[in-house]
């Protein structure tokens, strides 16, 4: 794999995971159809940085 591909995907692995708190607290205070959406593509992303599959 590339180096520059390596500090991405830990960048964005990284990064994900305070944006995923963040949006979660938001959607327990504010629920919509949009939040959960987000919520749960955030939530596919990072499973997908976990498990090396990006």
């Amino acid at each position: 794999m590339q180096r520059w591909w390596l500090k991405v995907r830990y960048t964005v692995k990284g990064l994900l995971f305070p944006l995923i708190c963040v949006q979660f607290l938001r959607t327990l205070l504010f629920p919509n159809p949009f939040d959960v959406f987000i919520l749960f593509l955030f939530f596919i992303f990072y499973i997908g940085f976990l498990f090396d599959m990006y």
